[in-house]
């Protein structure tokens, strides 16, 4: 009998499942909807209900058995407690992943963008996380974790900013800003008392396009508004503080570049220099004498999970390339 592994990415808008063989031969792909727990009204007893459902329509495709998968790394958005830790590893032991490795997504992404399997990932998509995988193999994750870590990242966070800075600006004589024009545009109205009702009304749609919010925030701080600027700044120092934390209780040796691997919608599709340019200078402040190595992540996250498998089942880091040549072409997931 065959023998395959799988890679999984489970974020909170989109999700990725991975097939290949034990010998790194790319089999192929499957893509659903999010799959994070913490956003099903059934919780951990809906997961398993709709990761069953994923599973029977990728699996069958390539004439697969989950008896025929040897091991399975899956990063799931959601997973960032011990008591979810458990909860998720109970519903994939049901799913019939008998052999498998669980972490929060936000770590797929050192995999996916150092070759060594170490350094730190920070995700700025639809939230936020940084995590990290040092030369001994220690994992440790901060953010992600709602209002208890404040994060300031995400394309939701974001467009909270945006709102609230042009409500700000409509009605407690806050400074103004170019952001405001530009988010009347796109809720198509020209009173501005009109403006909660409008808002109320897309988000009681979930029509409220958050990818929408990103754009006006970075080109208005491209264009030279001091209030987009400043909040981007503070959304660097958040990662940065975050990420410098991760490099004092981790083992990176000074000596030795460091990856920071930046993945996520956010930062990857914005790339915007008014975000990424603090960043780097804030990290770089935090942490003087360290080497920094700056990767775009060009792969999505499910390629991390496709190399971890292969390496635990195979001892070895030799698929490397091939997984990220077979997966390069997929969009990356927010």
């Amino acid at each position: 009998m065959a023998e395959y592994i799988i890679g999984v990415d489970v974020g909170g808008t989109k999700s990725h499942l991975a097939i290949f063989t034990k010998e790194g031969k790319f089999v192929g792909l499957g893509e659903w909807r999010g799959l994070n727990h913490e956003g099903m009204p059934g919780s951990y007893g809906e997961l398993q209900e709709r990761f069953g459902d994923f599973l029977k329509d990728v699996l069958p495709r390539y004439g697969l058995t989950m008896e025929e998968v040897s091991y399975s790394v899956l990063g799931m958005a959601g997973a960032d407690t011990i008591e979810q830790h458990e909860q998720i590893s109970r519903v994939l032991t049901n799913l019939g992943f008998a052999r498998h490795t669980l972490v929060n997504d936000a770590f797929l992404g050192v995999p996916a963008g150092s070759q060594t399997g170490v350094g730190i990932c920070a995700i700025n998509g639809t939230g936020c996380t940084s995590a990290g995988i040092d030369a001994q193999g220690s994992r440790r994750q901060l953010g992600g974790v709602g209002y208890v870590s404040n994060d300031m990242g995400g394309g939701s966070t974001m467009a909270r900013f945006l709102v609230s800075a042009a409500y700000s600006d409509l009605f407690r004589k806050a400074p103004a800003t170019s952001m405001t024009p530009k988010l009347l545009e796109y809720l198509g109205i020209t009173n501005k008392h009109d403006f909660v009702e409008r808002v109320y009304e897309l988000n009681a749609a979930r029509t409220f396009d958050r990818t929408a919010c990103v754009k006006i925030v970075f080109e208005a701080a491209d264009s030279g508004d001091q209030v987009a600027r400043k909040f981007l700044r503070e959304v660097a120092h958040n990662y940065a503080g975050g990420i410098s934390t991760l490099v004092d209780e981790m083992d990176f040796p000074k000596d030795e570049a460091l990856h920071i691997v930046l993945a996520g919608s956010v930062f990857v599709r914005g790339n915007n220099p008014h975000l990424i340019g603090p960043l780097k200078e804030y990290l770089e402040g935090f942490n003087p004498g360290q080497n920094f190595e700056y990767v775009l992540l060009d792969v999505p996250p499910v390629a991390g999970a496709s190399v971890w498998a292969l390496n635990i089942l195979n001892g070895n880091t030799l698929h490397y390339e091939g997984v990220c040549q077979a997966l390069r072409t997929i969009e990356e997931p927010s």
